[in-house]
C-alpha cells in the first residue's frame, strides 16, 4: 500500500493554505492509496514529521509551505537512510526552489500540475551538521536578493534586485578568510560568498554557464574586492548573469571545500534564506541524494 504524508504550514504565506486542502488530497489519492495530513505548529514540526515518514517507510512525502518549511523537510529527510520521494506545493511568500524546478509559483495552479509520472534525484549541500537544497552564504549583499519581495520582482524585474543592492552596499563589510577546497586552498578578504548547488536563486541567475541541480558540483562565487564601485559593478553582474567573468569575483567548482575566518570575527551563515550556523564552516555537495516530483509544466 503506497502512504503519502502531506505537511502544511498554514501560518506561511498569505496564510491561507487550508482553502487548498481539500484539493490537495483529492489529487494526492489519485497517486497514492493513503494520505496523511499533518500541519506544523511550531518551529522544526515539519523535520518531525518527515523523520518518522521516513522510519516509517512512507512512498512520498508532499510539503506545502514556504522555503523555510521545505529546508526543515530537506533537513529532516537528508539525515535519513531510506529516504521518500518529496513533492513541493507553493504555499509561502517565496518559493524559490518551486522556481528552480519550472513549477507555478501560485498554489492553484500548482496543484494541478501536480505530476506522479516524472521525478528527478537533485543534490543536496551538507554545511556542518545542517542541510541545505540551493545555497549557503554570507554578506551584507544576500539582503538584496532575499528581502526582495515578489510583488517588487513581478513590477520592476531585476531592477527589484538593483534597488535593494544600492541599498545594502553601504553597510557591507569584508572579512579574512581561508578557502580549502579540492580543487584549491587560498586566503582572501571577502564581502560575499555563496556556495551553490546550481548557479542561480529562483530566476536570478548568476552565470550563464551550464549547471544543474544534480550535476554533483557546488558552485563558489566570492566578492573579493572592497571598493564601492567594484561592489557595484559585481552586484549589476550578478542581476544579468555575469558574476563569473567579473574581475572582482573568484569563482569555480568543487565538491567539498572548508571555509574559515581568520581575525575571529562572527560570521553568520544565510543557509536557503534563513541564519543557520557560523564560520568556520565544512561543506560537501552530496550527489542525487534527494528524489524530487517534478510539476507537469503543460498544464497552464
Amino acid at each position: 500500500m503506497k502512504k503519502c504524508l502531506l505537511i502544511e504550514n498554514p501560518n506561511s504565506g498569505k496564510q491561507n493554505n487550508n482553502q487548498y486542502i481539500d484539493r490537495i488530497i483529492e489529487k494526492l489519492e489519485e497517486g497514492f492509496d493513503e494520505v496523511i495530513h499533518k500541519r506544523t505548529e511550531k518551529e522544526d514540526d515539519a523535520k518531525k514529521f518527515v523523520i518518522n515518514a521516513c522510519e516509517n517507510k512512507y512512498d512520498s512525502i508532499f510539503v506545502v509551505g514556504g522555503d523555510g518549511t521545505f529546508n526543515e523537510a530537506v533537513n529532516g529527510i537528508s539525515m535519513m537512510e531510506y529516504r521518500p520521494k518529496l513533492g513541493l506545493l507553493p504555499g509561502g511568500t517565496n518559493n524559490t526552489y518551486m522556481q528552480l524546478i519550472g513549477g507555478s509559483n501560485e498554489l492553484d495552479k500548482a496543484i494541478e500540475q501536480v505530476s506522479f509520472e516524472k521525478t528527478k534525484k537533485v543534490d543536496i549541500g551538507k554545511c556542518n551538521d545542517k542541510y541545505f537544497s540551493y545555497y549557503v552564504c554570507f554578506g551584507k549583499l544576500i539582503d538584496a536578493t532575499t528581502s526582495t519581495s515578489s510583488e517588487e520582482k513581478e513590477k520592476l524585474g531585476s531592477f527589484a534586485y538593483v534597488k535593494n543592492v544600492l541599498k545594502t552596499i553601504p553597510n557591507d563589510e569584508s572579512v579574512n578568510i581561508e578557502i580549502k577546497s579540492d580543487f584549491k586552498t587560498f586566503k582572501t578578504k571577502a564581502s560575499l560568498l555563496y556556495v551553490m548547488t546550481i548557479n542561480k536563486i529562483g530566476n536570478l541567475e548568476f552565470s550563464k554557464e551550464n549547471s544543474d541541480i544534480n550535476d554533483g558540483l557546488l558552485i563558489v562565487f566570492i566578492m573579493t574586492e572592497e571598493g564601492l564601485l567594484s561592489k557595484i559593478d559585481a552586484a549589476k553582474d550578478m542581476l544579468f548573469g555575469k558574476l563569473d567573468e567579473n574581475d572582482n569575483i573568484e569563482s569555480f567548482t568543487c565538491k567539498k571545500l572548508s571555509i574559515k575566518e581568520l581575525d575571529g570575527k562572527e560570521v553568520e551563515l544565510d543557509m536557503d534564506g534563513d541564519i543557520n550556523g557560523k564560520l568556520p564552516c565544512d561543506i560537501e555537495i552530496l550527489e542525487k541524494h534527494i528524489e524530487i516530483y517534478l510539476p507537469n509544466t503543460s498544464i497552464q
